[in-house]
C-alpha cells in the first residue's frame, strides 16, 4: 500500500491560514479522512461479539474498558467493495455523544489541509454512496475522501 502523501509546500497552509485536522485512514485504495474532533480513540483488534438480526454493516458490539460501543464495518456501511481485513477500530463520536467504532484497514496520519482547499464531492464517486462523501480534498498524489460521520451514524431502514 502506498505510503501517506504530504501536502506540497505549494499547498501547505500559510500562516494564519484557517486549516482543519483530520484523522486519516485506508479502506481499499481509497483514503479517507475524519474531523480529528469526532475521533476519540484508535484501537487494535477489539473482540467483536455478533448481533443476531442486525444489518449486514453491523458487525456486532466491542466493549471497551466497560462501554459497550456498536462496531459498524465501515466498507460496508459506505458501499465500498473493500477486500482487506479490517483490524483497527476507530472510536468516533456522534451528536449525541453516543460512541462507536467504526472498523477500518489501516490508519494513516494526522493531516492538516487548508479549509480553502475542501471542495464539495463530485456527483459521482466510483464504488462509493455519495452521501457519506461529507468533502474531498486534492493531495498531490491521490484524493483524500473526508466521511460524513452524521450519514454514516444514521440508522437505515
Amino acid at each position: 500500500m502506498a505510503e501517506l502523501p504530504v501536502l506540497s509546500s505549494e499547498k501547505r497552509p500559510a500562516l494564519g491560514e484557517k486549516t482543519e485536522t483530520f484523522v486519516t485512514f485506508w479502506l481499499g485504495s481509497f483514503l479517507f479522512g475524519l474531523p480529528i474532533a469526532e475521533v476519540i480513540e484508535i484501537n487494535r483488534d477489539l473482540e467483536t461479539t455478533p448481533v443476531p438480526l442486525s444489518p449486514d454493516y453491523i458487525k456486532g458490539i466491542v466493549n471497551l474498558r466497560g462501554q459497550v460501543l456498536t462496531a459498524l464495518d465501515l466498507a460496508e456501511r459506505i458501499g465500498l467493495s473493500a477486500e482487506g481485513e479490517r483490524s483497527y477500530n476507530l472510536i468516533v463520536r456522534n451528536e449525541e455523544d453516543e460512541r462507536v467504532s467504526l472498523l477500518v484497514e489501516k490508519i494513516g496520519d494526522i493531516l492538516e489541509v487548508p479549509v480553502s482547499s475542501l471542495e464539495e464531492p463530485p456527483e459521482k464517486i466510483e464504488g462509493l454512496d455519495r452521501k457519506f462523501v461529507k468533502y474531498v480534498c486534492q493531495l498531490p498524489e491521490r484524493l483524500l475522501v473526508v466521511l460524513n460521520t452524521r450519514e454514516i451514524l444514521q440508522r437505515s431502514g
